[in-house]
């Protein structure tokens, strides 16, 4: 949910900035983007900062809001309609209609998050929007953002009615598998068809990685006729198998059906025991994969450290919350200690890092004591000896975590993994980073972490806000000098 309000938001902002890009053919084309502008802006703002609110009304109430709002974009186009080209109004009605709709088609799903009650089966919204089915299979539509963002939004919600019937439990790539299955039920254009097919394998591939996926990757290279998706198709998968070459993976943990790798990189001839770091990445703790820090784990590993990325249960390929999460970080941890001897890992040295929903994970290892997989051998502690954390999430009881506690019948239990309610004295060394502007994970959140943890005498803990940097402060380069001294500085004092 942290991260599909985020993407709304966005859209909404791209949008309107793909209008102003737009260079206006004459002054009236000219004066309605200006208007539409300043009406979208209003919209905006107050319809995203009251988000769960709103999407907590009644389904007619709902409606109606919605519906409020869309009439005051079709008027003001309306009121320029005689004076622009055809084609041009054409596309606008299609935008306007395309939005709304998807706010539309959020809304049963969204409406359990925040209005706590089942609407799935029984709103009134799918059969409203029942005429868009036709728009799915005509090409022409695959180039307007708002209709695709239209239709991932529809499939995301028989996503959730296909995975309901208890089909896909237990296996891998859930979310992945049913997607596949449903996109030849609504899109029998071939064009289309495979234009969906491409870009759910792609997005499967680059988010959540090939592991299980290889019947699917063979029907698409056997089926799809388009060279340019077959090649990008290719060129990701091969890249992505790739990256598993060169360093060593091992089986930490077997839950059930699953098991969970862990990717480990260590120096080239290596006689004594070194520091070893522990990368958990991010993904809202429904998508994510340990690849993405390949890279970083390699440049560890020729400084002298062991560096290991770490796979755990996603939402959206395990079917789990991140309660499993938790349990799969402190397992890994536990596992590297256990096999300390074997990898000559430093068990007094280890650092546990993580971006995000992976910096949560990271910061559960130190501040868990229960959530413990039964097959741990809980002798090995799962507390590392240090922490660095990039805006990580710190409490999974307010409106951007909301979708966790969904089916809890103690919505209280999400306090038991959240940092913000677990203060205690005992905490490793931490480097903490946050941006002001984080619409993620809100500063004051991590804020409040740092210095009630201070409070508590953990006075090895330093809290470093990065001004002006929003959530992905690992891709934001204004911050990357600042960050790179920082971490220096904390481990030369640590002696790692």
């Amino acid at each position: 949910m942290i991260k599909q309000l985020t993407l709304i938001l966005l859209l909404f902002i791209h949008q309107l900035r793909a209008q102003e890009s737009q260079k206006p053919v004459n002054q009236n084309q000219q004066s309605y983007q200006a208007e539409l502008k300043a009406l979208g802006k209003k919209f905006s703002d107050s319809f995203y900062p009251n988000y769960s609110q709103i999407y907590a009304l009644p389904e007619k109430a709902f409606i109606d809001k919605i519906d409020s709002a869309r009439k005051g974009f079709d008027a003001t186009l309306n009121k320029y309609k005689a004076k622009l080209e055809t084609v041009y109004v054409e596309n606008q009605q299609l935008e306007i209609k395309y939005y709304f709709d998807k706010l539309l088609i959020d809304y049963p799903l969204t409406h359990e998050v925040y209005g706590g009650k089942v609407l799935a089966t029984t709103s009134k919204i799918p059969e409203m929007l029942k005429t868009n089915l036709t728009d799915f299979n005509k090409p022409e539509l695959l180039k307007n953002s708002d209709f695709t963002n239209y239709f991932k939004a529809f499939l995301s919600f028989q996503t959730y009615l296909e995975l309901r019937k208890g089909l896909y439990k237990n296996q891998d790539n859930q979310h992945f598998k049913a997607q596949w299955k449903l996109i030849p039920k609504y899109v029998s254009n071939l064009k289309c068809r495979e234009y969906w097919q491409y870009e759910y394998l792609f997005n499967q591939i680059d988010n959540n990685g090939i592991k299980h996926i290889d019947t699917i990757y063979k029907e698409f290279n056997t089926t799809c006729k388009d060279t340019v998706y077959l090649n990008k198709i290719n060129n990701i998968y091969t890249e992505d198998l790739a990256g598993k070459e060169g360093h060593i993976i091992k089986t930490y943990k077997t839950v059930g059906s699953f098991s969970l790798d862990i990717h480990l990189f260590v120096p080239d001839n290596q006689t004594e025991k070194r520091p070893a770091i522990v990368f958990f990445h991010g993904g809202s703790w429904s998508e994510g994969k340990p690849d993405w820090f390949f890279s970083t784990c390699q440049s560890y590993a020729q400084k002298g450290w062991v560096a290991c990325a770490v796979e755990y249960r996603t939402y959206s390929r395990h079917g789990t919350l991140p309660f499993e999460a938790v349990m799969d970080a402190k397992s890994a941890i536990r596992w590297i200690r256990q096999n300390a001897d074997v990898y000559k890992v430093d068990t007094t040295r280890i650092i546990a890092t993580g971006n995000s929903a992976g910096g949560h994970l990271a910061l559960t290892t130190a501040l868990v004591d229960n959530w413990n997989e039964k097959t741990d051998n809980l002798k090995f502690s799962a507390k590392p000896n240090a922490l660095i954390i990039n805006a990580g999430v710190y409490d999974l009881t307010d409106d951007l975590t909301a979708w966790i506690r969904k089916d809890l019948k103690d919505k209280n239990q999400a306090k038991e993994i959240s940092p913000n309610y677990l203060i205690r004295k005992d905490f490793p060394p931490a480097l903490i980073f946050h941006g002001t502007l984080d619409r993620n994970v809100p500063y004051q959140s991590a804020r409040k972490f740092g210095e009630d943890m201070v409070t508590a005498g953990n006075y090895n803990l330093t809290f470093l806000p990065l001004t002006g940097a929003g959530h992905f402060i690992w891709f934001d380069s204004r911050q990357t000098e600042k960050m790179a001294n920082a971490r220096s500085r904390f481990l030369e004092k640590l002696g790692y």
